[in-house]
C-alpha cells in the first residue's frame, strides 16, 4: 500500500468536497447566490427552493457523483482495505461542510450505497421505521420526526456494518473499518444538529390559511386561536398567516398566486409568539396596518408589522414578561367596514364575577381599545334577562343577545377560561376579530374537588395544619411522575382559602396535567367536574416512566401500609390511648405530642390520597361496579351497621313498639354497655373528618343517643344488600383486583381519622391551659389561631396579644359561615356576594347519587348539633356529607347536599340504605326553606320545588 496513494486519495476527497458545485449550478441557471439567501446553506434543498426545479435536479446529480467518486477510487486503489472507502467519505463530507457549506447527507448516502448496498438499505429502512413510529407515537411534528429519523438512521450504520459482517461466512470486520463507520455516523449527526435546516426554514416562509390547523409555536397565539374558532364554526373573517421569523431581514413573500385571490382592502396584524397568551396579552406592543388598498402596499405593510417586533418598547415588554425573542408571525385579513365594534369579557375582569362586560363604539375596534373615546358599557349577569337593561341605540337587542351567546360559547370552547374578545358588527353579522385569555384572572381556583376533601367553613388552625400536608403530598406524587419538569412549580400554591372555604388551583393542576400528557379537558374536569377524555398515546409517552413509578408505588401500597401500620401507626395510637389524662401534661409535652401526630399524619395523608386514586384507576381499568366491592368495612358504613345491630337488639327487648319510651330506652343503655363500646370504637368520627375544630362523636354522646333512639322506634331502616355473588370466573378475577385495595383504603381512613381525633384532643388540652393563663378567653378560641402561632407562644414563653387576633378572625369566620361562595374563582379576589339566579328556579340540577324519586318536606340541617324532630316525610338538606353525618342521614327520606359527588360519603350511605340522594346543589341550604315541599329524583339528579315559601 503506497503512502502517496493514500495521500492522493485523502487529499482528492477533501478537495472534491470543498467545491461549491451546487452553488455554481444555481448561480449559473438562476443568477442567485445561495450563500446570501435563506439559511445560507449551499444544499440540494436550497437549490430546489431558490433556483427552481432544473437547478435542483442538476445539483442532485452532481452531489450523487461527488459521493460516489471517492468510494470507487478507494475500491480501485485499495481493494482489500474497505476502511479507506469510509475514510474518504469522512474527508469529503468535512470539506463539503466547512468550505462548500453543505450537509453532505446526499454524498454520504450514495457513497455508502456503493461501499455496501445492503448496509445502505438497512440504514434507510431503519430511518423509515423510526420516522413512521415516532410521528405516530411521539408529540412531535411530521417534519421533526423526519429529522430524527435521518439522524438515527445514520447512527444505525455501524450496527449494520457489524451485523452483516457477523452473518457473512467469508469476511471479518477490521477495527479500522468499524472506527471509520462510527466516525462517519457521528460526523453526519453533528452536522445535522448544527446546521439550520433548509426545508424547515422555507416551510416557515410559506403562507397558511386560517382554515389550516396552525402550530402555535409557528403562527402565534392570535392567529392560532382564530384558526381554532373558524374551524369550530364561529364567524371569523378569512385570513392568511406568514409564519414567525425572529430576526430582521429582507422579507421574501412567496405567495404571488394567493395575492391574486385576495380582495382588497386588507389589514395586516401581528401574531407574535407569546402575544395574547395565557400569561401576557402584549396589547398595543405591535403594529397593525390597515387598510391596505393595493398589492404594492402589502409587502411594505408586512415589513412594517414585523419591524414593530424590534422596537425598544416591545423588547422591554418581552424582557419584563420574561418572554423569549421567538419571533413574530403576520396575519393578513380582509379589512371590515364595521358599523359598531368593541370588546367583551366573558367574566368581570375586575374580580372574575359572573357578568359579561360589553363595550362598543361606532366604527372599528381600534377606537375602543385605543382609549381615546368612552365606549358604551354594559354589564350583563350570566343567565339573566336583558329586558330591564337600558340598551344603547347603536346596538340592536338581537346583536346584544348574540354577543352574550358568543361570549358563553367561546369561553366553553376554551374549557372555561375567561376570554377577552374583540368583535365587530357590519350591520348583518357579528364577526370575531380576536380572543385571548383575561390575563389578570389567573390562577383559576375551583371547589370541584376541594369541597370533597375538606368541606364547609374552615378555621385558621385547621387550614394551617391541613394545607401543608395536602400540598406536600400532591407535590411528592407529581414530582414522582414528572421529575425535573415540575422543578419550577410551587406546590404550596396547590390550595388556598377564599371566604374561609377551600379551593384548589385549577391552573396549576391543569399545567401539571398538560405536562403529564393528559387531554385539554383536564381543566374542565377540574373546573366544571366534567369527564376527562382519553389522553393521546403519543402525548402520554414522555410521562410513561414516571407513571410507571407511580403504578409501582400503588402496587406496593398494601404491603407498605401494612408495614407502617404494624411498626408505626398502631404502636403510636396505642401509646396515645394509654397515656395519662392530657390535663396532667405540660404545654411543652402537649406540643411535642401534637408535633408527633402531625408527622404521623404526613404518612397517613400520603396513603389517604394514593389509595382512593389507585382504587379509582383499578375500578376503571377492570370495569368493576359498585356492587362488586365491599363497602361494609368503610368507617361510615361499619359504624352504621354496628349501630343498626344495637338498635335491633334494643328493639327485641320490647314486646310492643309502644313500650319504647325515652325512659325505657335510657334504662336499657345504662344496663347495657353496647352503645358505650360502639362510641369508643367509632367516636373518632365527626361530621367533617378533616376539620379538627368540629367535635367528634365521642364528645357528643347525647346527640348520638338521640339518633339511636330514632332508629330504634323506626323499623324501616334496612341496609340494602347490593353485593353480587353470582360472578363468573373472569368477573371474580376483575373483582379481586379491587377487593383488597378497598379493605386497605378503609383501614387507611380509620387510621387517618383516629390520628386527627387525637390531634384535636391534644389541641383542646393546650386550649384549656391557654384559657387558664389568660392567653385566650373562650372555648373554641384556639381554632382561630394558626399552628405556628401556638408553637411560638409555647416555645418562646411569651404572652402575645392573641385575644384581639382571635376576636377579629372569629368575626370573619362567622361572616364567611353565612356566605355563599362561588364554585369557581378567577384570579385572587373573591367576587362580591350576589344572589343566585337560576334559569328555572323551580328545578335545581345536581349530581345523581342514589336512585329513587320521592316527595317530602325540606329540613335544613347545617350541622349535627341541629336537633331534628322525628318525621317520616323529611327531605334532609345539608351543606356536605362527611362520614360523621351517617347517623342523621339514616333518618331522612331523601338527601340533598350542596357539595359532593357519586363517591362522597353521603352518596355511599344513601346507596347502601336505598335513600334517594342528589349531590352538588349549590346554595341549597340558602335557596331552599324549611317546610317546602320538594320532589327529589336521585336518578336524574334533580330537585323540583313543589311550593314556594319565603
Amino acid at each position: 500500500m503506497s503512502f502517496w496513494m493514500i495521500v492522493l486519495l485523502l487529499a482528492g476527497s477533501l478537495i472534491l468536497g470543498t467545491l461549491p458545485l451546487t452553488g455554481w449550478v444555481v448561480q449559473l441557471l438562476s443568477g442567485k447566490k445561495l450563500s446570501t439567501l435563506g439559511t445560507g446553506n449551499i444544499s440540494v434543498s436550497a437549490a430546489f427552493y431558490q433556483g427552481g426545479k432544473p437547478s435542483g435536479i442538476i445539483a442532485v446529480i452532481l452531489e450523487i457523483a461527488r459521493g460516489i467518486i471517492p468510494v470507487i477510487a478507494a475500491k480501485i486503489l485499495f481493494p482489500n482495505a474497505p476502511a479507506w472507502q469510509l475514510v474518504s467519505l469522512i474527508l469529503l463530507v468535512a470539506g463539503r461542510y466547512f468550505v462548500a457549506k453543505g450537509g453532505g447527507v446526499t454524498n454520504a448516502t450514495w457513497g455508502i450505497l456503493v461501499y455496501s448496498p445492503i448496509i445502505a438499505i438497512s440504514s434507510g429502512i431503519t430511518g423509515l421505521l423510526i420516522w413512521r413510529f415516532s410521528y405516530v407515537l411521539l408529540p412531535i411534528s411530521k417534519y421533526s420526526s423526519r429529522l430524527w429519523a435521518s439522524r438515527l438512521g445514520c447512527l444505525s450504520g455501524p450496527f449494520w456494518v457489524i451485523f452483516w459482517d457477523q452473518t457473512s461466512k467469508y469476511s471479518l470486520l477490521s477495527p479500522g473499518e468499524l472506527l471509520a463507520g462510527i466516525g462517519l455516523a457521528i460526523q453526519l449527526v453533528i452536522i445535522n444538529l448544527s446546521q439550520q435546516d433548509d426545508i424547515m426554514y422555507y416551510m416557515k416562509q410559506q403562507l397558511f390559511s386560517l382554515k389550516d390547523q396552525l402550530n402555535i409555536k409557528q403562527c402565534g397565539e392570535k392567529a392560532t386561536r382564530l384558526s381554532e374558532l373558524q374551524r369550530a364554526g364561529f364567524k371569523v373573517p378569512l385570513g392568511w398567516v406568514l409564519p414567525a421569523i425572529n430576526r430582521l431581514e429582507e422579507i421574501n413573500i412567496p405567495f404571488k398566486k394567493q395575492i391574486d385571490l385576495i380582495h382588497f382592502p386588507l389589514i395586516v396584524r401581528s401574531s407574535a409568539i407569546g402575544e395574547d397568551s395565557n400569561s401576557s396579552s402584549a396589547a398595543g406592543q405591535y403594529q397593525t396596518i390597515g387598510p391596505v388598498n393595493y398589492p404594492i402596499e402589502l409587502q411594505d405593510a408586512i415589513i412594517q408589522c414585523r419591524q414593530s417586533y424590534w422596537t425598544p418598547e416591545a423588547i422591554s415588554y418581552r424582557q419584563n414578561q420574561q418572554i423569549h425573542d421567538t419571533g413574530i408571525a403576520v396575519l393578513i385579513q380582509p379589512y371590515l367596514a364595521s358599523e359598531v365594534a368593541g370588546v367583551m369579557f366573558t367574566r368581570n375582569p375586575l374580580d372574575g364575577g359572573s357578568q359579561i362586560i360589553i363595550e362598543a363604539l361606532p366604527g372599528g375596534a381600534e377606537s375602543v381599545v385605543g382609549g381615546q373615546f368612552t365606549p358604551i358599557h354594559l354589564e350583563i349577569e350570566i343567565n339573566t334577562s336583558i329586558d330591564d337593561l337600558e340598551l344603547p341605540d347603536i346596538l340592536p337587542k338581537t346583536v346584544i343577545l348574540e354577543l352574550v351567546k358568543l361570549a358563553q360559547e367561546i369561553e366553553t370552547f376554551y374549557h372555561g377560561l375567561p376570554q377577552d374578545i374583540e368583535w365587530c358588527w357590519d350591520g348583518i353579522k357579528v364577526w370575531i376579530l380576536q380572543t385571548r385569555p383575561i390575563t389578570n384572572l389567573r390562577p383559576i381556583w375551583t371547589r370541584t374537588i376541594a369541597a370533597e376533601v375538606i368541606s364547609g367553613v374552615i378555621p385558621p388552625l385547621t387550614w394551617s395544619i391541613n394545607r401543608p400536608l395536602t400540598c406536600g403530598v400532591w407535590g411528592e406524587i407529581f414530582t414522582l411522575v414528572l421529575g425535573k419538569k415540575v422543578a419550577k412549580l410551587d406546590f404550596n400554591q396547590t390550595a388556598t382559602l377564599f371566604g374561609s372555604h377551600a379551593y384548589f388551583n385549577a391552573t396549576l393542576l391543569g399545567e401539571i396535567f398538560s405536562l403529564m400528557g393528559l387531554p385539554e379537558q383536564g381543566l374542565e374536569f377540574l373546573v366544571r367536574g366534567q369527564k376527562m377524555g382519553k389522553p393521546p398515546i403519543r402525548k402520554l409517552l414522555p410521562s410513561l416512566a414516571g407513571l410507571w413509578r407511580l403504578i409501582q408505588r400503588e402496587r406496593h401500597l398494601h404491603n407498605d401500609f401494612k408495614q407502617d401500620l404494624e411498626q408505626l401507626f398502631l404502636p403510636k395510637l396505642q401509646q396515645f390511648e394509654s397515656d395519662l389524662s392530657l390535663k396532667y401534661l405540660t404545654l411543652n409535652q402537649l406540643l411535642e405530642r401534637s408535633e408527633t401526630i402531625k408527622n404521623l399524619l404526613k404518612s397517613a395523608t400520603y396513603y389517604n390520597i394514593i389509595a382512593p386514586i389507585g382504587l379509582a384507576i383499578r375500578r376503571t381499568l377492570f370495569k368493576v361496579s359498585d356492587s362488586w366491592i365491599p363497602t361494609q368495612t368503610a368507617p361510615e358504613i361499619a359504624s352504621m351497621e354496628a349501630l343498626q345491630t344495637i338498635a335491633n337488639n334494643i328493639r327485641e327487648t320490647f314486646e310492643e313498639p309502644e313500650q319504647i319510651t325515652h325512659e325505657s330506652f335510657n334504662q336499657i343503655l345504662a344496663e347495657n354497655q353496647q352503645f358505650e363500646t360502639w362510641l369508643q370504637t367509632y367516636g373518632y368520627l365527626s361530621e367533617v373528618g378533616t376539620d379538627i375544630s368540629v367535635p367528634n362523636w365521642l364528645e357528643q354522646p347525647e346527640i348520638l343517643k338521640g339518633m339511636l333512639f330514632k332508629i330504634v322506634i323506626n323499623n324501616n331502616y334496612r341496609r340494602e344488600n347490593l353485593t353480587v355473588s353470582n360472578l363468573t370466573i373472569l368477573e371474580k378475577w376483575r373483582q379481586s383486583q379491587c377487593y383488597q385495595r378497598t379493605l386497605t383504603k378503609s383501614k387507611i381512613a380509620e387510621i387517618y381519622g383516629k390520628l386527627l381525633a387525637h390531634l384535636r384532643w391534644t389541641i383542646l388540652a393546650i386550649e384549656s391551659q391557654a384559657i387558664t393563663q389568660g392567653v385566650i378567653e373562650n372555648t373554641g378560641d384556639i381554632f382561630y389561631l394558626e399552628s405556628d402561632e401556638i408553637k411560638d407562644w409555647i416555645q418562646q414563653n411569651i404572652e402575645p396579644d392573641l385575644i384581639s387576633k382571635v376576636c377579629q378572625r372569629r368575626q370573619i369566620f362567622q361572616e364567611d359561615s353565612d356566605r355563599i361562595v362561588p364554585a369557581i374563582i378567577y384570579g385572587n379576589i373573591l367576587p362580591k356576594p350576589r344572589s343566585i339566579i337560576l334559569q328555572n328556579s323551580a328545578i335545581l340540577q345536581g349530581i345523581p347519587a342514589s336512585i329513587g324519586c320521592v316527595e317530602g318536606t325540606v329540613k335544613i340541617c347545617r350541622s349535627l348539633t341541629n336537633i331534628i324532630d322525628q318525621t317520616e316525610d323529611m327531605i334532609l338538606v345539608v351543606p356536605y356529607t362527611d362520614a360523621g353525618w351517617s347517623p342523621i342521614l339514616l333518618t331522612a327520606k331523601a338527601i340533598i347536599s350542596e357539595v359532593g359527588g357519586q363517591l362522597s360519603h353521603g352518596a355511599i350511605i344513601a346507596r347502601e340504605y336505598g335513600i334517594p340522594a342528589v349531590m352538588n346543589i349549590q346554595g341549597a341550604t340558602t335557596h331552599l326553606k324549611d317546610g317546602q315541599r320538594v320532589r327529589v329524583d336521585g336518578y336524574q339528579g334533580t330537585v323540583e320545588i313543589l311550593d314556594s315559601r319565603e
